[in-house]
């Protein structure tokens, strides 16, 4: 009997320890949930985060509340140091943009996507566009390159941030059609579209999400896309390429966590993003109307995406002498 009494109490204590471990794990998130933005609101990145949360928070997919933050400042910088600074907090993520990789590159980060952060999930890839309000007198991306070459350094597009996609995409703009203009950075791209409709810049280096509200009232234009060819939803609107002028970039979205995130937290990041990237309201309201490319890439697949951004960046970022000696 005594064996038997034994016995029985480690039963029931391994089932405890069991549970215990089981509760443990189901406990995240345990506590209110920081969310990023390295760039002021209205811009992509911000309506990226913003749809995620509402779509979780709507659908009661998490038992704490997502707080998102705008951490706004050195081009996203801010925001992407003050992630990778709360390295092992599994209650702190941040959305994506090509600066985890090109961060480090420039030497505005400590570490990239391998070293200082968690990639959780790439969701989409962004088209940049060339934009201008309807009261512009560049109806047609031939008449933009007209102008520009005959008023060297004259016109003015704005983009978010220094050194970024928006910069790059300016550069290489310049390179391909042989012009030169005017970069003008604002912190986000709601920044940049108010500036645009306001008139105080020339034509604004835009995500779809970024000016779809303008496009839809019928008060700016898309130019050009720096895409390998048209977007589906948007097929009025021409390459750069196919109108002489050959360079192409992209922006990847995603979410991220700092280093060293808990397997819990990236296990539950990961279900969930896959539950919102698959929602009705994700797919018709995120991805068709923003033209963007749906993708749900985690793990190894999305580290090995983003390390093929590595010689691109370099290149481009060389070209603009933004690397540090």
């Amino acid at each position: 009997m005594k064996t038997n009494a034994i016995l029985a109490a480690c039963v029931a204590a391994v089932a405890l320890l069991g549970s215990a471990g089981l509760q443990a794990q189901a406990k995240y998130p345990s506590r209110t949930v920081e969310v990023v933005v390295p760039y002021a609101p209205g811009g992509g990145t911000d309506n990226l985060m913003r749809m995620i949360a509402g779509i979780i928070e709507e659908n009661k997919w998490s038992p704490v509340p997502l707080n998102v933050a705008n951490r706004v400042g050195g081009s996203g910088a801010v925001g992407f140091n003050y992630l990778i600074n709360k390295k092992g907090d599994s209650h702190v993520v941040a959305g994506a943009t090509p600066m985890v990789v090109s961060g480090k590159i420039e030497g505005r980060l400590p570490g990239n996507h391998r070293d200082a952060m968690t990639i959780l999930m790439v969701v989409a890839i962004d088209e940049l566009m060339l934009s201008v309000r309807n009261e512009s007198p560049f109806k047609t991306i031939e008449d933009f390159m007209k102008a520009a070459r005959a008023k060297p350094g004259g016109l003015t597009v704005g983009g978010t941030a220094t050194n970024s996609e928006d910069h790059i995409f300016t550069h290489l703009m310049e390179q391909a059609a042989k012009i030169k203009v005017k970069y003008v950075p604002f912190n986000s791209g709601g920044e940049v579209t108010a500036a645009l409709m306001g008139g105080h810049i020339d034509a604004g280096v835009m995500n779809p999400n970024e000016i779809v509200a303008q496009i839809e009232a019928k008060k700016a234009t898309n130019l050009a896309v720096a895409a390998r060819k048209r977007m589906t939803d948007a097929a009025e609107v021409p390459t750069f390429a196919e109108k002489g002028y050959e360079f192409y970039w992209e922006q990847m979205r995603g979410v991220v966590g700092p280093a060293n995130m808990a397997p819990e937290a990236v296990k539950w990041w990961q279900e969930t993003l896959k539950k919102v990237t698959e929602t009705k309201k994700w797919q018709e309201t995120y991805i068709k109307r923003n033209l963007l490319t749906p993708t749900q890439w985690v793990g190894e697949e999305a580290n090995k995406y983003l390390d093929s951004l590595n010689g691109k960046y370099e290149a481009a970022l060389g070209a603009l002498g933004a690397i540090k000696k």
